[in-house]
């Protein structure tokens, strides 16, 4: 008679241990690519944003225009925020509005960029870089802009000018003061994540090309613009 040996309670709890931790090991190593998926899949959403913003905001300033006139009639940046405690804001003219089938308007519309608290993060360490843009520019009565959100988790947004010689930290294009800058830099800083370094300053260095249509305007010399690093001077 053939006599059969069954499974020992020792044998099967060494079994279930040996299972449990080549689990573990899977699941670890499962978890760790995950993570480095959803790391990657966010520095590759963070770069396109920082991206796309640089990109905006440079075609905007390439395609500046100030005349003096109601329809474009001033280039002003300062170090002040406008709506918020965060530092910086640019307003400008440009020509780069695109007609839609509900509103046809011509190119020219105005630009404004500033930094407001956002609303979905708790604290007010970093806030979000918001563009305004106003195509309506006869109106008798203007309305109040609508922000569109351009970019997250940022501390300051900082203009400077190229007055020909040094950067200035403000500037201030009117009818009455219709000296027009050489070049125009905009420097973003972002807020540091949770865990981890700031990311480098998002830089957009572009000259102001548009010829002086003020009524006696000057354009400032065309000594060449120092590079981005450099950091600015005086104000004006």
């Amino acid at each position: 008679m053939r006599s059969s040996r069954a499974f020992t309670l020792i044998e099967m709890i060494m079994s279930l241990a040996a299972c449990a931790v080549i689990l573990a090991a899977v699941y670890g190593v499962f978890a760790r690519a995950i993570h480095l998926r959803n790391a990657a899949t966010e520095r590759a959403s963070e770069s396109r944003s920082r991206a796309h913003a640089a990109a905006v905001i440079r075609n905007d300033l390439r395609n500046g225009l100030v005349s003096g006139g109601k329809l474009a009639p001033e280039l002003i940046g300062s170090q002040d925020g406008r709506a918020s405690t965060f530092p910086g804001r640019l307003k400008f003219s440009a020509t780069t509005a695109r007609d839609t089938a509900d509103l046809l308007a011509g190119d020219l519309q105005q630009i404004e960029y500033y930094v407001v608290a956002n609303p979905d993060v708790t604290g007010r360490k970093a806030g979000l870089l918001v563009r305004t843009t106003d195509r309506n520019l006869l109106a008798s009565t203007r309305e109040l802009p609508v922000e569109t959100p351009l970019l997250h988790g940022v501390e300051s947004l900082a203009v400077s000018f190229f007055d020909g010689q040094s950067w200035a930290s403000a500037w201030e294009v009117t009818t009455e003061s219709p000296t027009l800058p050489q070049a125009v830099r905009v420097s973003i800083q972002q807020a540091a994540p949770e865990h981890g370094a700031a990311p480098p300053p998002i830089e957009i260095l572009v000259p102001w090309n548009t010829q002086p249509e003020i009524a006696g305007a000057t354009a400032v010399s065309t000594t060449a613009p120092p590079a981005a690093g450099q950091p600015p001077g005086g104000s004006r």
